[in-house]
């Protein structure tokens, strides 16, 4: 007959709870989790500004409690590799919009990029999704945001259709 073991919580050496097990046998790892999101703030992205800082008006989930409201920006203290993705409701000031790109930011540099870019004016209103893949943060001083470049007038975050940004640790070093 196999031995059952039963666990509650598996602890950390510091003696925090890492993980839980719940009643139905799942497995509920403590992990660093972000999203953010923003439904009518209206920010501007104008065309001579150059990269603009993405703002967000709610934090939803901050498992670490990292999120800058002020500066709108992630600096996760644990360390490793965190997938971040998310998307963005644009209106576009004009139908003259030929050209953008939506960046994910480590320490201002554009580490993630998306380009949105045609020979003719046709980018519409719309959500556009923002850069997904893997950064690696050092877990103390690194920072992330998300920023905005175009060819012309925009504004970001127009109507109640929620634009967002997320970060989660899947590989801690």
């Amino acid at each position: 007959m196999a031995s059952e073991l039963h666990v509650d919580a598996i602890k950390h050496s510091g003696g925090t709870s890492a993980m839980t097990i719940s009643s139905g046998g799942l497995v509920l790892p403590r992990i660093p989790i972000l999203q953010v999101n923003a439904t009518d703030t209206d920010q501007s992205a104008s065309t001579g500004s150059g990269d603009v800082k993405v703002q967000w008006e709610n934090v939803e989930i901050d498992t670490l409690s990292a999120w800058s409201t002020s500066n709108n920006n992630y600096t996760p203290t644990v360390a490793g590799y965190y997938l971040v993705g998310g998307a963005l409701r644009l209106k576009m000031s004009t139908n003259v919009h030929s050209f953008f790109q939506i960046n994910v930011r480590k320490n201002t540099v554009k580490t993630l990029q998306i380009q949105f870019q045609l020979n003719s004016d046709l980018y519409l209103n719309g959500v556009y999704p923002l850069p997904t893949g893997l950064i690696e943060m050092n877990g103390s001083s690194d920072v992330m945001d998300v920023s905005i470049t175009s060819d012309e007038d925009m504004v970001i975050h127009d109507n109640p259709t929620k634009s967002f940004f997320f970060a989660q640790l899947v590989h801690a070093t």
